[in-house]
């Protein structure tokens, strides 16, 4: 298994996961935070867990946002940069994986990306477009043939969208539904943009969305898309 954005793996149980699989493979840029996480587990998930920190799933390094901020960039150079971006985190990481789950890391990247050129910016929607296709190629990519991608994103949080347990007789996919048609959700997590990305290749189920309450009492609306990739599916 690759769990792409492990971080702390606060919100991810390895214990468990390691019953399954007999590798898990934690990648993230932040290496000291795989460290801390991988010291937490036992010693009988330990041997398992395989650290790949120092990956940036972006594949836009600081200094290429900073030439795009002072010199708006094409769409081609945007495209090639993407495409460039994606070969070397594939070759990096290797695989095939039976299982590769992006653990809501997406949407961290698209904020920084936001961040790092501004709101205004004419290339923003294009270079977050790319982001996306970048990142769920990624997860596509390193899913052996007949293995399962596993997208799971927060789409809007409780300081932005008013979230609680839906009452009786609807569901938090009703909840989903109104987020999207509201135009409330985060760009990058929509998830009728990530399945339509994703059926270029198969058919994605989705599953049923989720509260989840992180930091700073935050509410967080999270979903998971899974993706059988088809045996002949092409990297």
């Amino acid at each position: 298994m690759c769990l792409l954005g492990a971080g702390n793996c606060n919100d991810v149980d390895l214990e468990r996961l390691g019953e399954t699989f007999a590798e898990i493979h934690l990648v993230d840029l932040d290496g000291p935070a795989l460290a801390r996480a991988v010291a937490r587990q036992p010693d009988s998930v330990r041997p398992r867990l395989h650290r790949r920190g120092g990956v940036d799933l972006s594949g836009l390094p600081a200094r290429r946002l900073g030439r795009w901020k002072r010199i708006v960039p094409t769409a081609a150079e945007i495209e090639a940069a993407a495409n460039s971006a994606l070969d070397a985190i594939l070759t990096k990481l290797g695989g095939p994986f039976d299982v590769v789950a992006s653990t809501c890391v997406l949407t961290q990247m698209s904020f920084a990306l936001r961040a790092a050129l501004g709101d205004r910016h004419p290339a923003l929607e294009t270079a977050r477009f790319a982001l996306m296709r970048t990142h769920l190629s990624t997860l596509v990519g390193l899913t052996a043939p007949g293995g399962v991608a596993l997208f799971a994103s927060d789409v809007v949080s409780s300081s932005t969208y008013p979230l609680a347990e839906p009452p009786s007789g609807r569901t938090t996919t009703d909840i989903l539904r109104d987020v999207v048609a509201s135009g409330a959700g985060y760009f990058a997590a929509n998830p009728e943009l990530v399945a339509g990305l994703l059926a270029e290749v198969g058919t994605p189920e989705l599953l049923d969305p989720w509260l989840w309450t992180g930091p700073l009492a935050r509410t967080y609306l999270v979903y998971a898309l899974r993706l059988r990739v088809p045996v002949d599916a092409e990297g």
